[in-house]
């Protein structure tokens, strides 16, 4: 190869992309060599670690456009300007927002209102971004209060002199995004088809601002059908999820509070010994932090915590709205004991008096017991309805000489 012909190759593929008849988009083009040699006098970069050629980037497709309106989205803390302007097509998609960063980007273009002429590119083919303002209508303007909970917002500089807007609201809901992801995840409420994006836009709608309102979001459905990529049918299914979530029990409820130190295993802890609304009745009638500390696996701390997060009046107003919205299927607590006290099972196999194995592992830890997955030096017994079973489990018991029992031999020794 040579220069000249590694120019014709690089203008035909220029011809093929700026003229758009190129079969799908490309935002550069690498160049290798086959002199391996040579290529390996090359320098590196962090973004490419190959010294075999080199590469370039055609410069980016832009659009003019004219600006509708600034809008402003919350996302934790910080309150982000967004450039919606009349629709143009870019790189072969149809663009009409695009992210203005924060407020010293919006300065250094020079933007101004509704009828601002722009230049729009989608950055590496992938990104809509505003690169030039070529005629400005009215002037910016940067909101007083928060669009979220419309609490007061403030501009803050950086060391490096970057402004930023911030809403000063430490309760506002788009600070609490996370907190909101986790109530409608799988291991929480479970509505399926939510995820922490389409909760962000919830959110900054105003349609979300406590647990219960997801269970309104019926009254937005023809909102949500005209946000980008949702339509009709979309909208039917998340609301039949959010239906459908609305039978749940005790411990995915708790899971979704974000109650600090309250996982699934905890929850399970506290509802071994109490129903969903009298455990919450105790938390707030509590006169002492340790209320739930002599419950197996809780202790002080995590006692403390979740009657804290109860007495917190907001959050206790927040749980009776919820649960006004959900059907709980409660579990009978499970009475507790020592008739395991001290002993290690592992339990295997199908189970025929309990209604599962978790139900039998329940029952052993209420009663003071343990429940492992492996069998070990540890372990006293092995819980398998098919003692003749050549499993590895049964292997592993008999070669420790440990007790192999069926169920019935269980709940006869250890239950009756």
């Amino acid at each position: 190869p040579t220069t000249e012909n590694i120019q014709q190759e690089i203008d035909k593929f220029t011809e093929k992309v700026t003229s758009k008849k190129n079969p799908f988009p490309v935002d550069g083009l690498v160049i290798c060599y086959d002199d391996t040699a040579y290529a390996a006098t090359g320098s590196v970069t962090g973004h490419h670690a190959t010294r075999a050629g080199f590469a370039f980037k055609w410069q980016d497709e832009h659009a003019d456009t004219v600006l509708d309106h600034i809008e402003w989205s919350c996302a934790a803390s910080t309150i982000t300007p967004v450039a919606v302007f009349k629709p143009v097509e870019l790189e072969g998609t149809t663009v009409q927002r695009a992210s203005l960063c924060n407020v010293s980007e919006c300065e250094r273009l020079g933007i101004g209102d509704k009828g601002t002429r722009l230049q729009v590119i989608k950055a590496n083919k992938i990104i809509p971004k505003v690169i030039n303002i070529t005629e400005v209508v009215g002037s910016f303007v940067i909101p007083a209060e928060c669009p979220v909970c419309h609490a007061t917002a403030v501009v803050r500089e950086s060391e490096s002199g970057t402004k930023t807007l911030h809403c000063t609201n430490a309760a506002c809901p788009a600070k609490q995004l996370k907190k909101f992801a986790r109530f409608v995840s799988k291991e929480g409420i479970n509505i399926d088809g939510i995820s922490e994006q389409t909760v962000w836009k919830f959110i900054n709608h105003g349609f979300i601002r406590e647990y219960a309102d997801f269970y309104k979001l019926k009254n937005y459905a023809f909102e949500i059908s005209c946000f980008e990529g949702f339509g009709k049918k979309s909208v039917s299914n998340l609301l039949e999820s959010v239906e459908k979530s609305r039978h749940t029990d005790g411990r995915h409820l708790l899971y979704a509070l974000n109650i600090p130190l309250c996982g699934g295993d905890v929850a399970k802890k506290l509802l071994s010994r109490y129903k969903v609304k009298e455990l919450i009745e105790t938390a707030r009638l509590s006169m002492f932090d340790d209320e739930f500390a002599s419950i197996d696996g809780i202790g002080p701390e995590k006692s403390a915590k979740f009657i804290a997060w109860f007495k917190d009046d907001i959050h206790f107003q927040h749980v009776q709205h919820l649960l006004s919205e959900l059907i709980i299927e409660e579990q009978e607590p499970v009475e507790t004991g020592n008739k395991c006290q001290g002993l290690t099972f592992v339990v295997t196999g199908d189970v025929h008096h309990y209604k599962n194995r978790n139900e039998l592992k329940a029952y052993i830890e209420s009663q003071g017991g343990k429940v492992t997955g492996s069998v070990s030096k540890s372990t006293n017994f092995l819980i398998n309805n098919d003692a003749a079973s050549q499993s590895s489990k049964n292997k592993k018991a008999h070669e420790l000489n440990i007790p192999i029992i069926t169920e019935d031999e269980f709940i006869e020794k250890f239950q009756e």
